[in-house]
């Protein structure tokens, strides 16, 4: 299997450049997936709940909200400092999602928003939800749905199957493979779980103009690790193309770009 270890590490050191600008950048479209995956929770008062890959601890400060104790991990050291920063009554500390800090059946709920689309390793993480969730405890995950699907990365990859050559950025592995719903129910199965139910949220990409390629730039890390390693020349052809395209959606200075995910709902068994 493939490490992806530079992928890994730039992930890191992105999410850490973007942690004080999530709140007006990727939570404009993250946060709209959080009331649906609350809602497959199940959530109940005093409910163990783990938010893997919190971010700056949206998911974790809100299941407290609903009477729930939670803890938040996250890989990158600044996130963690913000989750913190911003909600101080809910616990957060530095881990990976793919080797969870807790014990064998810990857990009541494990929660994870787009968590799974920056890991290289899914079918791990699903192991470690299984392991650290007690009998009946509820794993519920959402994800980006891929350009076949997403109107915003459709035009996205469009542009850069058309300028980039993606031979110059790092191996990654397929951001996408957690949008095939049969394959996530396999791969659901095999780690132990049942009950596997999927919900799709249209979440609507909100963000004030002129550029959206210069937005994009600030709200992931997969795309901008793409565009960074192109020649300039290519760079701009990249970004002409996109703000090109992404004009059929700016009304009154205001893009509204349809970026649809998926949560997907399971339950480790009870015997």
């Amino acid at each position: 299997m493939v490490a992806y270890d530079e992928f890994r590490e730039s992930e890191r050191s992105g999410w850490d450049a973007r942690a004080g600008s999530y709140s007006d950048a990727t939570a404009r479209a993250t946060l709209q997936s959080i009331p649906a995956l609350l809602a497959r929770a199940n959530l109940f008062p005093g409910a163990k709940v783990l938010d893997a890959g919190c971010g700056p601890g949206y998911v974790a400060a809100c299941a407290d909200i609903l009477g729930a104790s939670s803890t938040g991990i996250d890989f990158s050291n600044n996130m963690i400092t913000e989750a913190r920063r911003r909600f101080p009554g809910t616990k957060f500390e530095v881990g990976d999602m793919e080797q969870m800090p807790l014990g064998d059946q810990s857990m009541d709920a494990v929660l994870s928003n787009i968590g799974l689309f920056h890991v290289t390793d899914p079918d791990r993480v699903m192991r470690e939800a299984f392991r650290v969730l007690s009998p009946g405890g509820k794993f519920v995950f959402s994800q980006w749905l891929g350009p076949a699907e997403s109107e915003c990365y459709r035009m996205l990859f469009d542009v850069l199957r058309n300028h980039a050559d993606m031979t110059l950025a790092d191996p990654a592995p397929d951001a996408y493979v957690l949008s095939d719903r049969n394959l996530v129910s396999e791969k659901m199965e095999s780690a132990g779980f049942a009950g596997i139910s999927f919900e799709e949220v249209p979440n609507v990409l909100h963000t004030p103009g002129p550029s959206f390629f210069d937005f994009f730039m600030t709200f992931g890390v997969r795309v901008p690790l793409i565009v960074e390693k192109q020649a300039p020349e290519t760079r701009k052809r990249i970004r002409d193309e996109i703000d090109e395209r992404a004009g059929g959606f700016l009304a009154d200075g205001l893009y509204r770009i349809p970026m649809p995910s998926l949560v997907v709902a399971a339950q480790r068994p009870s015997v």
